[in-house]
């Protein structure tokens, strides 16, 4: 049997979401700015002097770098924008490469979009074909003729990180009163669990000639020396009302009531009815409190029973993956032995 340690309010609840909701935000916000930083750094570096365009290669002890580039190119038709992704080996003092092969799929390109493509595709290997070279400018034509401006294309993970965001807000949203809920069925739980025991207790005093008062007062009186006991709702709540009635002469059946209507448990709510009927009408009770401390005990051992058989069934694929792990440990030795 769960305990319960801590009561959670709604208001506790709402700010506890209103907390986990903020710190997912500023989380958020701070992995979007740190993938605009690592989007906008690299060890190439790009420069626009007076219309012209250039790339620093890395260092000599530096990797290759990468840089993806938007290439606006202006035709007779109107404007093309492609990408470019542009790899610059590191600067070296003696190494010289080849220069790169000419697309040759540009002469018998089928439209200006694909000769563009090959085009620049084309420069982009030609810039490595000669390392020793520090500073590297950009061509601004084609060999076509077609002027070129570029600019830095970046590729950042800013609505891919936002709609994690927004989606994880709204889990936490729309799951905001599992707590309660779950709350609830601990506590509906420890109600159904210890009330048989409790109104077992009542049926007993009663039989040996106490009034309801005094019977209802010497079984919570029993529980407080009860260890096993401590945190249980059902066993809190009905010591919050023998503590109430002690100190404010209140009424133990409307107390009773009032948390039976509460908690909203109908076998509560039921024996909550037969005491307040026999207080204030005079009806039997004895007889009618063994007859449903009889059904209490029956529904608790259906629940027990209930609890074995949902056991089992979750037992059934760890026992599944042992069987599975033993099998292979046996049948191993031989198999390597083939």
């Amino acid at each position: 049997m769960k305990k319960t340690t801590d009561h959670i309010t709604e208001e506790k609840n709402n700010r506890r979401i209103k907390k986990q909701i903020t710190a997912v935000i500023v989380v958020g916000i701070l992995i979007i700015l740190a993938d605009i930083v690592s989007s906008s750094s690299g060890t190439i570096t790009f420069i626009e002097e007076h219309g012209r365009y250039y790339m620093i290669r890395p260092e000599e002890d530096e990797a290759a770098g990468h840089l993806n580039l938007k290439a606006t190119v202006q035709t007779d038709s109107g404007s093309i924008d492609k990408t470019v992704n542009i790899r610059l080996d590191p600067y070296s003092k003696t190494n010289k490469k080849e220069g790169a092969d000419k697309y040759k799929e540009a002469e018998s390109a089928e439209s200006d979009e694909e000769r563009i493509g090959y085009e620049l595709r084309s420069m982009a290997g030609e810039l490595n074909a000669d390392s020793r070279m520090k500073k590297i400018e950009l061509p601004a034509a084609l060999d076509s003729g077609e002027k070129i401006s570029w600019e830095i294309q970046r590729q950042t993970n800013t609505l891919v990180i936002l709609t994690g965001i927004t989606m994880l807000c709204a889990i936490i949203f729309f799951n905001r009163n599992a707590p309660l809920k779950k709350q609830r069925k601990e506590q509906e739980e420890s109600v159904l669990s210890g009330l048989p025991e409790f109104v077992n207790r009542l049926v007993l005093l009663l039989n040996a000639g106490l009034v309801i008062n005094s019977a209802f007062e010497k079984t919570i009186e029993e529980s407080f020396g009860l260890q096993n006991n401590s945190g249980d709702y059902f066993t809190e709540k009905m010591r919050e009302i023998y503590i109430s009635v002690n100190r404010t002469n209140g009424v133990m059946h409307s107390e009773l009531r009032s948390f039976a209507r509460e908690c909203g448990v109908k076998e509560l709510i039921r024996i909550s009815n037969i005491i307040n009927d026999n207080v204030s009408k005079g009806v039997e009770l004895t007889d009618k409190l063994r007859n449903e401390n009889d059904l209490l005990w029956m529904n608790r051992k259906k629940n027990c029973e209930e609890r074995c058989r949902l056991a089992e069934t979750k037992l059934t694929l760890p026992l599944v993956i042992f069987l599975v792990v033993l099998i292979v440990i046996v049948t191993a030795p031989a198999m390597l032995e083939l």
